[in-house]
């Protein structure tokens, strides 16, 4: 018990440095943008809903699964709409990144629901890999 406090009071540490450090950054034109203020609150929430389904998929826990993924599909037409900190000029191909994460994430749900654990691992997997090519392209 005290260790997973410990574990999660890093964790909160690190999500707050990171902000802190990332604040006051300047993002050209679209810095002020209410969609970039949206982007900037989602993207840590996003990050503890890949932890938490990670930790639910390990522990066979797709209830834990689809209540993650109700979150972040809730949110994919702000990040369709959303434009990238960096290579704005390929906004198309940020916004199909985007559309693809969400048909991931919308197999994550359709599979934690019928109970297939094993594609719910197969389109986590799939969604993670699309975060992380979004990350390494769009994100300074």
């Amino acid at each position: 018990m005290k260790s997973l406090m410990l574990t999660a009071a890093a964790a909160l540490l690190l999500v707050s440095a990171l902000a802190d450090a990332h604040q006051g950054q300047h993002h050209g034109d679209h810095q002020a943008t209410a969609q970039m203020a949206k982007l900037h609150k989602m993207m840590p929430r996003y990050a503890k809903a890949r932890a938490l389904i990670e930790k639910s998929l390990e522990q066979g826990n797709l209830k834990g699964v689809v209540k993650q993924t109700d979150y972040l599909l809730s949110t994919t037409a702000d990040l369709k709409k959303s434009q990238p900190h960096k290579n704005v000029v390929q906004l198309k191909e940020f916004q199909g990144i985007a559309s693809g994460f969400e048909l991931d994430v919308d197999a994550l749900a359709a599979a934690a629901r019928k109970g297939d654990l094993e594609g719910a691992r197969a389109a986590f997997t799939s969604a993670v890999k699309r975060c992380d090519s979004c990350h390494a392209k769009f994100r300074t």
